[in-house]
């Protein structure tokens, strides 16, 4: 009798042990982006397994956060935070702070990566009030998705639920060929025509420029809350001219009155590309590989 009580003792005090474990295992990785693309990115590769929060509204950029107790409350339970890093998106340090110690931190970008960020700028004028934030909008290129994020992503999920490894490594590869087919059709086919020239409304392009070895004329505003004097706007009208550009990709904002101005000058077409997700009606809703295939289409599309 004794005998049979003992082991009823050990195989309660076993399972008091072992259901945590389980009970850790299926339980979904609680992950806190700071912009839409980056959370898509671990939702490709986390699936069902994971429950993700973003923190900047669809169509917001990193320059416009607006801090409110509501995103403190957000970080509760939060296991892995991915964010841009290397200050372009410097609020994130506070949230983080609040999710606690034990928190799986991915920084998308990397300090190499503010030279690609910094290309094109144009002339600072003086008393411009530009944003003081980095546009390191590394997603742009899916080449340092497919070979940096993704895998820095799979192997914070893989720790965080080893039971889960499996499929984690299934739908990274599969994310990995769509980035693939993705990067080498956009290659191909950009490399069969010429660019012609184009202007860009801000920097927010420049990983996906880079990639592709594009080269703007001119950036007319080239921090995102820049301030653009009138003798800088004709001088920029007179470059295009000279360029013969017809051309200007902008973001998902009214255009600016300097902007305006010089497409009305240079007779030019000005054509939206996405950055953050969710910026014109093609994309509400949209993931981050969709948001990628509509700007390659309007790029070719305006270049052909």
């Amino acid at each position: 009798m004794a005998a049979t009580s003992f082991k009823t003792v050990t195989v309660v005090i076993l399972w008091l042990i072992v259901l945590p474990c389980l009970a850790s295992a299926e339980e979904p990785v609680r992950v806190v982006g700071t912009v839409s693309p980056l959370s898509d990115i671990v939702r490709k590769i986390g699936g069902r397994h994971v429950v993700i929060s973003t923190v900047l509204p669809p169509g917001a950029y990193p320059s416009e956060y607006v801090f409110h107790e509501g995103h403190l409350g957000r970080m509760k339970g939060t296991e892995l935070v991915i964010r841009i890093g290397v200050g372009g998106d410097p609020w994130s340090d506070r949230l983080i702070a609040t999710a606690g110690p034990g928190v799986v931190v991915i920084n998308a970008a990397r300090k190499e990566d503010l030279a690609v960020a910094s290309r094109f700028a144009g002339p600072h004028e003086p008393g411009a009030s530009g944003s003081s934030i980095p546009q390191l909008y590394v997603w742009l290129d899916p080449r340092i998705v497919r070979d940096r994020i993704a895998p820095a992503v799979l192997q914070a999920l893989i720790e965080l639920r080893p039971a889960r490894a499996a499929e984690f490594k299934s739908n990274s590869r599969r994310f990995f060929f769509e980035l693939s087919r993705m990067d080498n059709e956009a290659g191909a086919l950009l490399a069969q025509m010429p660019p012609k020239p184009f202007m860009a409304q801000t920097r927010a392009w420049n990983f996906f420029f880079n990639r592709y070895g594009l080269m703007p004329v001119e950036v007319i505003e080239p921090d995102e809350k820049a301030e653009i004097g009138a003798d800088r706007v004709s001088r920029m009208i007179a470059r295009g001219r000279l360029a013969g550009v017809h051309l200007i990709f902008r973001n998902h904002r009214p255009p600016s009155r300097p902007l305006t101005q010089i497409a009305k000058k240079l007779d030019a077409a000005i054509m939206p590309l996405g950055v953050v997700g969710n910026e014109h009606p093609g994309m509400m809703g949209g993931t981050y590989l969709e948001m990628m295939q509509i700007d390659i289409r309007k790029l070719l599309v305006a270049f052909h």
